[in-house]
């Protein structure tokens, strides 16, 4: 499918909010945040979306007999109530289609199939082998998808988007990676279209994000942030990235590029980072430099359990060998874990100050494998360097999603979408069926 296709399709299909805001009726902008309720909130009672929207019992069945008119939604069952009559849950049709989440990672790509009430069908994950080259890689990424739908019998006419998740530096609103600061990949994606290669590939709506706001998203909607409005979401893994929740929403900045945690300076005269600074924190504290820094001490003679650990060969350094060995109290790698940690600690202690957040969550290889060993270390540090008031404030805390949490949050991410381009096109058919009806009335007369 060409170029031209692809834009075609996005035209057609992609609901484009910020322009469709001023044309939506209240009515249409209402049962639209109604059914994000109810895709939020998995069978949810009238009563409860009443008090979450504040309308009216009268108005709420109005706008619920809409959804369900429009074969969107379908009453689930009876909830559980101590006195009077039971609440009716609602939910999403099971039949609305399925949506695809792609994390495209710097070592490992992973795919998840899933229908649009989030319900995980099929799973993956294949290397991404970056030194092959962007082409290479991207071509495997979409075979790894064909056949991950395949595998789901999922088919073209139950596809209904594409969500990815890419490390780099992302433009959202156009759908591109404007730049990839890993080691040798600087040029090979900057200013890359992958949105509008998904779209050409698959001919359905797709979204482009960064994935550790997609990793945040899903954090929000099935982790710990299901009960917060406000948290800020830290992954540490190859790279460092950050996302912050306000009241309930991803806060992207202006620019749509908030929450480059990874690149703030730690070091004015540090190790260059691959994006160009000196002292990124990045550069100084993430996995890839964790066992960068594990391996070249080792190649100078320090002495370390950790050769003995994977057989001599320390291409297979890995975080989770690194935290084994710093609990067998082996010193190389607890010094460099706690530093590691502690310029974490430094910059988080200044966001802490400046944000005075309640909750603060963090993801990735890092604290997934070094858990409350590293937390408490980072939780000291915290307390050290940040003022009293809000540094005691904020929770810490460890999340509990697996690996694909990026690839769940970019299928939950194009699931809003897929869902506000199905009630359009419900609306539509609705409307000409109104419309018919009225035509064939007139005729008769």
């Amino acid at each position: 499918m060409g170029r031209k296709a692809g834009n075609e399709i996005r035209s057609r299909t992609q609901v484009q909010p910020a322009q469709l805001k001023g044309t939506q009726s209240k009515s249409t902008q209402k049962e639209l945040r109604l059914l994000a309720l109810i895709h939020g909130n998995h069978n949810a009672s009238r009563i409860e979306l009443a008090k979450m929207t504040g309308a009216s019992a009268g108005s709420m069945t109005s706008m619920v007999q809409q959804l369900i008119r429009k074969g969107l939604v379908i009453e689930s069952g009876k909830g559980s109530a101590l006195l009077g009559r039971k609440p009716v849950s609602l939910r999403l049709r099971n039949n609305l289609g399925h949506v695809v989440g792609v994390e495209l990672g710097s070592f490992l790509t992973r795919i998840v199939v899933a229908d649009v009430s989030s319900n995980i069908s099929y799973k993956t994950e294949i290397e991404t082998r970056m030194a092959e080259g962007r082409e290479r890689v991207i071509s495997r990424t979409f075979d790894a998808v064909h056949h991950a739908m395949k595998e789901a019998r999922v088919s073209r006419d139950t596809l209904k988007g594409i969500g990815m998740g890419h490390s780099g530096i992302i433009d959202t609103q156009k759908g591109l990676v404007l730049c990839f600061p890993r080691p040798g990949q600087m040029t090979q994606w900057r200013n890359v279209p992958l949105r509008d290669m998904l779209e050409e590939e698959f001919g359905v709506p797709s979204t482009l994000d960064d994935s550790a706001r997609m990793m945040a998203l899903a954090e929000k909607h099935f982790g710990l942030g299901r009960e917060l409005n406000d948290f800020l979401f830290i992954e540490v893994g190859m790279g460092i990235g950050a996302s912050m929740f306000i009241d309930g929403k991803l806060y992207r900045g202006p620019g749509g590029s908030a929450g480059e945690f990874g690149h703030m300076t730690v070091e004015e005269n540090g190790p260059l980072c691959s994006c160009g600074n000196r002292g990124c924190l990045e550069a100084m504290a993430s996995c890839a430099a964790i066992i960068q820094a594990v391996k070249s001490a080792i190649q100078h003679g320090v002495n370390s359990k950790i050769p003995e650990l994977v057989d001599g060969n320390l291409d297979r350094i890995g975080v989770e060998v690194i935290v084994q060995a710093a609990k067998e109290n082996d010193t190389l790698s607890f010094r460099v874990l706690h530093e590691a940690i502690a310029r974490v600690g430094v910059l988080l202690a200044d966001v802490i100050n400046l944000l005075n957040p309640s909750f603060v969550v963090f993801a990735g290889p890092l604290f997934r494998h070094g858990g409350d060993f590293l937390l408490d270390q980072l939780k000291h540090v915290i307390r050290r360097r940040a003022l009293e008031k809000p540094a005691s404030e904020a929770k810490l805390r460890i999340s509990n999603l697996g690996s694909e949490a990026a690839a769940l949050g970019a299928a939950r991410f194009i699931t809003a979408h897929v869902l506000e381009n199905l009630y359009h096109e419900k609306l539509s058919i609705h409307r000409r069926a109104v419309f018919g009806d009225i035509a064939g009335a007139s005729h008769k007369q």
